[in-house]
C-alpha cells in the first residue's frame, strides 16, 4: 500500500521480528512521506496461536493478541499511538496507518495478551515483547526500517533434562526435584513470556544464570554446560545436615533489561545400595531414597559371593563390600565397577566394614578382630596399626563427633555370652564397652542430628539384633528400641535424614525408621521389587 504527496515518493518499511514462542509474525510496511509528515502503513502478519510446536528464532510470541505502535513517544509532544488487534484468523494480517515525521524518529514497537481498545490511556495486559528503534526518515527516499521485537522476560524455567535417574520429581510438589547421590544432573534454564512461551532470540539473546541458593553454599555445585547457554551440570558436594531443602535460583534478563527470577526445590538424597544374598548370583541392586530402582551398570558388583556388610568412602567414592563367603573386602566405585587399583586385604569371616573419614582408613571386622586398609588396599596410614584384637568380634562403625565435640572412635560389636559395644581408638586401644541386650548383627553412626531437627534425639549408633534395632548416644549410652520382625540384618544411616535403614532378611525389604526409632518412614520404605529376582537383603549403604 502506497500514499503518495505532491511531488514527493518516499517509503519508510517497517519489518517487525523476534519475540519467544511459535507461530509467525512478518510485520512490514511502506507509505510515501509528505513535506513534514507521512502516513506509513503498517502490516503486522499475525501468528497461529494454535501451533506452538515449530519454534523457530524469529517467530513472534503466539500469545500476542495485540501490537502498539509508538512514534517519538518521548518527546516534547509525542507522535502518535496506534495499535491493531489480532483478527483470530491464523497467518491473518492488519495493517495500521503511522504519521512517520520526516527527520530523526523513534519508533517504539510493543507486542501484548490482550487486545485494545480505541480511547484508553493505558494499554490493556501484559506485555510480550518490545523493540525502540531510531530512524531518520529521509524525504524523496525509500526509508527502510528493520526492528527484531526484544522478547519480554516475565518468569523462567528450571528444570532436568528428561531420562536422567538420578534426578526424582518430589510427589506432591510440582516443580520440585531431588538429586539422587553425587552424580551429575543437567538443569535447563528457559525464559519465558508472560503467556508462558519459552523466548527463543540468537540476534538477541536472554542472559540466563542459574546459581544454587544462598543456603545451598557448600552443598550444591551449579557449573554451566560448555557450548550451551541454558544448560548448567547440578552436582550435591555433601549431605544437607540442615532442616531447609536445597534449591537452585535462576535469572533471566533480556536485551531491554527486564529482569525475572524463579527457584526450584532440587532437595538432595541419598542412593541406596543393598546386598542380596539369594538371586541368580549374589549381587548389589541401587535404589533411590523411596525405593525406585536405580538400574547399575550390566555385570555390576561382579565377584561376590556372600556379601554381609556395606560401606561408603565420600572422599574416594568407593563402596566397600564385605564378603564372608570371599573372606575379603572388595572395593567398587559407584556404578559397581572394580576399583583397578585396588588390592583387595584378606579378613577372615569378614562381616562388617567402615570408613573412618577422620583419618582416611577403612576398619573392617571378622573373627580374627578388626583389619585396617587404606582406601587402596594397602598399608592404613598414619600410626593406625593393620589390624588389633576385639574378641568376637561383629559389625563395626566409626563414630565421628557427639553434639559437644569429636570422638573419632571405632566401635566393634561383641558376641559373647555377654554382648556389647566395646570402644576402641582409631589405633586399636581399648576405649570402654557398654552391654547389649541381644548379640549384635550390625553397627551404624549418624552424625550429630542439627538443630531444628524433628524429632530431637541423642541417638547417633544403630546396632541390629535378630529381633529389632536399638538406639545408642554416640559413647553407648542407650537411647531407645524397637522391636523388628523381618529378622533384621545390615544397617546404614540416611546422611541427609539422619534416619536409619534396616535390611530385613525374611521380610525380604528395606525398612526406614524415624531417628528415635518411634515409628517407620513409610515413604522410605520398601519391599525389594520381584522382577529384581533377589531376596534376603543384608549389607546396605548410603551413598552420598
Amino acid at each position: 500500500m502506497t500514499a503518495r504527496a505532491a511531488g514527493y515518493a518516499a517509503a519508510l518499511v517497517l519489518v517487525a521480528t523476534g519475540c519467544g514462542g511459535s507461530g509467525h509474525a512478518v510485520p512490514s510496511a511502506h507509505d510515501a512521506l509528505e513535506r513534514a509528515r507521512s502516513q506509513v502503513s503498517f502490516t503486522m502478519r499475525w501468528p497461529d496461536r494454535a501451533i506452538r510446536s515449530a519454534r523457530r528464532p524469529h517467530f513472534v510470541s503466539p500469545s500476542t493478541l495485540s501490537v502498539i505502535i509508538e512514534v517519538n513517544p518521548d518527546a516534547a509532544t509525542p507522535g502518535p499511538v496506534t495499535f491493531a488487534n489480532n483478527p483470530g484468523i491464523a497467518g491473518g494480517t492488519s495493517t495500521v496507518a503511522i504519521d512517520a515525521p520526516v527527520g530523526a524518529d523513534v519508533f517504539v514497537i510493543s507486542l501484548f495478551d490482550a487486545a485494545q481498545t480505541p480511547g484508553e490511556t493505558v494499554a490493556a495486559g501484559t506485555e510480550l515483547g518490545r523493540v525502540r528503534l531510531a530512524q531518520t526518515i529521509v524525504a524523496n527516499t525509500l526509508n527502510t526500517l528493520t526492528a527484531t521485537v526484544i522478547g519480554t522476560v516475565a518468569s523462567v524455567r528450571i528444570g532436568p533434562l528428561p531420562n536422567q535417574p538420578n534426578v526424582v520429581a518430589q510427589a506432591g510438589t510440582p516443580g520440585a526435584y531431588e538429586l539422587v547421590g553425587r552424580a551429575p544432573a543437567t538443569f535447563t534454564v528457559a525464559p519465558l513470556d508472560a503467556g508462558g512461551n519459552v523466548i527463543l532470540q540468537p540476534d538477541a539473546p536472554v542472559a540466563i544464570s542459574l546459581a544454587a541458593n544462598a543456603r545451598s553454599t557448600g552443598l550444591l555445585s551449579v557449573t554451566p554446560l560448555s557450548g550451551t547457554t541454558d544448560r548448567f551440570t547440578v552436582q550435591a558436594l555433601a549431605p544437607n545436615g540442615t532442616t531447609y531443602p536445597t534449591s537452585l535460583v535462576a535469572t533471566a534478563t533480556d536485551a531491554n533489561g527486564s529482569l525475572a527470577t524463579s527457584s526450584a526445590i532440587v532437595d538432595l538424597a541419598s542412593a541406596v545400595y543393598v546386598a542380596y544374598a539369594n538371586g541368580g548370583a549374589p549381587a548389589v541392586a541401587r535404589f533411590d531414597a523411596h525405593g525406585t530402582r536405580y538400574d547399575l551398570p550390566t555385570g555390576a558388583f561382579a565377584g561376590l559371593v556372600n556379601p554381609v556388610a556395606l560401606a561408603y568412602d565420600p572422599d574416594d567414592r568407593e563402596i566397600f563390600v564385605a564378603d564372608a563367603g570371599l573372606g575379603k573386602v572388595l572395593a567398587y566405585d559407584e556404578n559397581g565397577a572394580p576399583i583397578a587399583a585396588f588390592t583387595a586385604p584378606a579378613v577372615a569371616g569378614a562381616n562388617g566394614v567402615a570408613y573412618d573419614s577422620h583419618n582416611g582408613n577403612v576398619y573392617a571386622s571378622g573373627s580374627g578382630g578388626v583389619t585396617v586398609f587404606a582406601p587402596n588396599g594397602g598399608a592404613p596410614s598414619g600410626t593406625a596399626p593393620p589390624s588389633f584384637a576385639a574378641a568376637n568380634a561383629q559389625g563395626i562403625a566409626y563414630v565421628g563427633a557427639s553434639p559437644n565435640g569429636p570422638v573419632n572412635r571405632i566401635v566393634v560389636g561383641n558376641t559373647s555370652a555377654t554382648p556389647k559395644l566395646a570402644f576402641f581408638t582409631e589405633n586399636g586401644g581399648a576405649a570402654g564397652s557398654q552391654p547389649l541386650a541381644a548379640a549384635p548383627m550390625a553397627i551404624a553412626y549418624a552424625p550429630p542430628i542439627g538443630p531444628g531437627s524433628s524429632p530431637q534425639t541423642t541417638a547417633q549408633i544403630f546396632v541390629t539384633s535378630a529381633t529389632g534395632v536399638a538406639a545408642f548416644d554416640p559413647f553407648g549410652a542407650s537411647v531407645s528400641t524397637a522391636a523388628d520382625a523381618g529378622a533384621p540384618f545390615g544397617i546404614t544411616l540416611d546422611l541427609n535424614r539422619g534416619t536409619p535403614l534396616v535390611t530385613e532378611r525374611s521380610a525380604n525389604s528395606v525398612t526406614t525408621y524415624l531417628d528415635d526409632l518411634s515409628a517407620i518412614d513409610g515413604t522410605r520404605s520398601f519391599a525389594t521389587p520381584a522382577s529384581l529376582g533377589f531376596t534376603q537383603p543384608q549389607g546396605v549403604c548410603d551413598v552420598f
